[in-house]
């Protein structure tokens, strides 16, 4: 107790500029021992996302889901859907906040799964497979139209966008598929309540038109399925999307038109950096095209026709997410050097 006093009552003598330093010195000691406490990084490297998704009742992979990779607040990273194996793979995925991935399905209830360290391998690739559990008939929303099955199926054909039409055969082997691209549309009901559609005046098959839905291509009257009085795509045995390798090459297109009046120009040259063959000169419609084989980020260089009054533009980057099925339109303008007219 002796020993304690004197303790005490030492400390107590010590001058202000020592009392301040021990403080500082059990400060500093208490934060390195907070610092020194295990935690999870928060930002980390993926270098490869791959996994199988299937179903939590029968185990069967399931096809079509979407994966979604996010990144802080559920900025989208990356994204694809699962083969018909269930299989899934982003590559590449980069450097991630507070990741998450997102499993999406019409047919299945979301999952999100927060991502941590653990989860990586020694080469910082993640392999994640999951089970999701089907929504019963009985959960799944309800089509309440505002409107009638011909305009709801209008939404899906605009002009100068695509669609696919399957050719109607009998072995799942043998299909194939036609990419067509919209000029008019027009649609119809027959007094049974089934749709009848015309595109560009001829008649179409509804059950074999598939359309573009969250980067796929899903066919109509799976989509239509809640205005149809019988259930004439469950019975088809089709799919209910199309599998890339039926999909035609990933086309970028636009034309290029003067700033001040909205005409086409014409003779300017229109190169796609990344692209082999990937010089274009426009005609009198100022239009342009290029078919791209892979994935990928792409830039658009145009050099005004020879001896024109126009500036010569900032390069346009792309980003295609497709090397199949995509259809890109990207306009490009060019400014008259003298912008004195232009401006008033």
């Amino acid at each position: 107790m002796k020993s304690e006093q004197v303790l005490s009552s030492t400390s107590l003598r010590l001058p202000g500029s020592s009392r301040t330093m021990i403080i500082l010195t059990h400060t500093l000691l208490l934060f390195s021992i907070l610092a020194a406490q295990p935690k999870d990084r928060v930002e980390f490297q993926v270098n490869i996302c791959t996994g199988i998704l299937t179903d939590a009742l029968d185990d069967n992979p399931i096809y079509a889901i979407k994966v979604e990779i996010l990144s802080g607040s559920d900025k989208l990273k990356d994204s694809t859907f699962t083969d018909r194996e269930g299989k899934y793979r982003i590559d590449p995925v980069g450097y991630l906040w507070r990741p998450r991935i997102r499993f999406t399905s019409s047919d299945y209830y979301k999952k999100v799964v927060i991502l941590t360290e653990d989860h990586l391998d020694e080469e910082n690739n993640l392999n994640l497979n999951i089970s999701l559990n089907p929504i019963p008939d009985v959960e799944k929303p309800k089509i309440f139209s505002k409107g009638t099955m011909t305009s709801r199926a209008k939404t899906f054909f605009w002009k100068g966008n695509i669609f696919y039409h399957l050719g109607n055969n009998d072995s799942a082997a043998d299909h194939n598929a036609s990419r067509i691209v919209i000029n008019k549309i027009r649609t119809d009901k027959t007094p049974q309540g089934e749709l009848l559609i015309w595109i560009n005046g001829q008649e179409m098959n509804p059950l074999l038109c598939y359309v573009p839905q969250d980067g796929r291509y899903e066919n109509l009257l799976a989509i239509l399925s809640g205005y149809l009085p019988e259930p004439i795509f469950q019975r088809s045995g089709l799919p209910r999307f199309l599998d890339d390798d039926l999909l035609e090459p990933t086309v970028i297109f636009g034309r290029i038109m003067d700033a001040v009046t909205d005409e086409p120009v014409m003779g300017a040259e229109v190169s796609m950096i990344g692209v082999d063959q990937n010089r274009r000169i426009t005609g009198p419609d100022g239009k342009f095209a290029f078919q791209i084989l892979e994935a990928g980020e792409f830039f658009l260089d145009v050099v005004p026709p020879l001896h024109s009054r126009y500036e010569n533009p900032t390069k346009t980057k792309l980003m295609i997410k497709e090397a199949r099925g995509g259809w890109y339109k990207s306009d490009l303008v060019l400014f008259p050097k003298d912008r004195s007219h232009w401006a008033q």
